[in-house]
C-alpha cells in the first residue's frame, strides 16, 4: 500500500512503523528539505515539498496527517475529496464543530477515516473491556487511571492549558469507549510555568466513579509511565506500563479476586504499530472500521475540552 506521509515532526513515530513493514511504500510530505533528508536517510523514504503531489498522485491510498491539530480538518477533507483514505493523529480537531464536520464528510464518503486512538487497540485497555462487557468480575464501581510523562521528545509545552488534550486524552478515549460521557466533571491542576503541569480529574458516573491523574512534571530520566486500577464488585484489574523503555514497553496486568492473584499473560505491545496495522488490516480487507471512528473521537473530545476548560478557568 503506498501512503503520504504528512509532517516531518511527530510522523517519525508513524514512519518507523512503516518501514518495518515489507507492504507499504511511504512519500514523505514536508516544507523544510533538511528535515526531510532524515526521513530519506533513516528510512529510505521517497520525499517532497510539493504538497500537491501527494494528492494528485493516484497510487496513493492512505493519506497519514501528522501535522499540528488546527490543520486536521483541511487535510482531511482534502484527502477524502482526493479520493484517498485518511489516517489521522488526535486529537481529530481543535474543536468540536470541525470535528463533527469532518465525522459528517467522512459517513458521506466511501472512503474510511481512521482517528489514531491507539490505547483502544493496547491488550490491556482491550481486556479491560472485555471484563466490563462479559462482567467475570462483576460490575465495575471505580476506575483510577494516571498518566506520568516527562519530555522524552524534546521540550514540548505540556502546561495547563494544553494537559486536556495533549497529554490525557488517549486515556480519556478508552473511557468513554467503555462507559461513555460522564454526567459529572470536577477538576483541578496546577502549572510549573515552564510547559509542565499536572492535574487530578473526577468524573461521576451513575454507578461509577473515575479518577484520573495527568502530569508533565516529571523528569526525562523519568520517562513515561501510565496504568488503571478498575475494582469491579468482585476483583480488582491493574495494569502498570513503562511503555518507551530501551527494551521496549514494560507492561504488567494483574488480577485480584477472593480466590487469589494472577498476572494476566498479555505481550507489551507498540501501540502505534497496533493501531497502523489496525488501519491496514481493515483497508487490504475491506472491513469497515468501527473502532477508530471520527464520531468516537468527536465524543472524546468533547469530554477533553470540558475537562481542559475546568482546569484553565479553575
Amino acid at each position: 500500500m503506498k501512503i503520504g506521509l504528512l509532517g516531518t515532526g511527530f510522523a517519525v513515530a508513524h514512519a518507523g512503523v512503516y518501514a518495518a513493514r515489507p507492504d507499504t511504500e511511504v512519500v514523505v510530505h514536508g516544507r523544510n528539505p533538511e528535515k526531510l533528508a532524515v526521513f530519506a536517510r533513516n528510512f529510505g523514504f521517497a520525499t517532497t515539498t510539493d504538497l500537491d503531489a501527494v494528492y494528485s498522485d493516484p497510487e496513493i491510498d492512505l493519506v497519514d496527517v501528522c501535522l499540528p491539530t488546527a490543520l486536521h480538518k483541511e487535510h482531511i477533507l482534502r484527502a477524502l475529496a482526493a479520493g484517498k483514505h485518511v489516517l489521522c493523529e488526535l486529537p481529530i480537531a481543535p474543536t468540536v464543530a470541525e470535528a463533527e464536520e469532518i465525522v459528517r464528510a467522512a459517513e458521506a464518503s466511501d472512503k474510511q477515516v481512521f482517528i489514531d486512538m491507539f490505547m483502544r487497540v493496547h491488550p490491556a485497555v482491550r481486556h479491560l473491556h472485555r471484563v466490563i462487557r462479559d462482567g467475570s468480575l462483576g460490575e465495575l464501581r471505580t476506575l483510577r487511571s494516571y498518566r506520568k510523562a516527562g519530555p522524552v521528545w524534546g521540550p514540548v509545552d505540556l502546561g495547563l492549558d494544553r494537559l486536556a488534550l495533549e497529554v490525557m486524552l488517549s486515556d480519556l478515549d478508552y473511557t468513554v469507549a467503555a462507559l461513555g460521557l460522564p454526567r459529572e466533571i470536577h477538576a483541578a491542576g496546577v502549572g510549573a510555568g515552564d510547559g509542565r503541569a499536572a492535574a487530578e480529574t473526577v468524573l461521576r458516573y451513575d454507578d461509577v466513579v473515575v479518577e484520573y491523574t495527568a502530569s508533565s512534571m516529571v523528569p526525562v530520566s523519568y520517562g513515561v509511565t501510565h496504568g488503571f486500577e478498575a475494582t469491579f464488585t468482585g476483583g480488582v484489574l491493574e495494569l502498570h506500563e513503562r511503555p518507551f523503555e530501551r527494551t521496549g514497553p514494560v507492561m504488567r496486568l494483574a488480577e485480584y479476586t477472593p480466590a487469589g492473584s494472577r498476572d494476566i499473560d498479555l505481550a507489551p505491545a507498540d501501540n502505534y504499530a497496533a493501531a497502523i496495522s489496525h488501519v491496514l488490516d481493515c483497508l487490504t480487507s475491506g472491513t469497515e472500521d468501527t473502532l477508530l471512528t471520527p464520531r468516537a473521537a468527536t465524543e472524546a473530545l468533547r469530554l477533553a475540552l470540558d475537562i481542559d476548560q475546568a482546569l484553565t478557568q479553575s
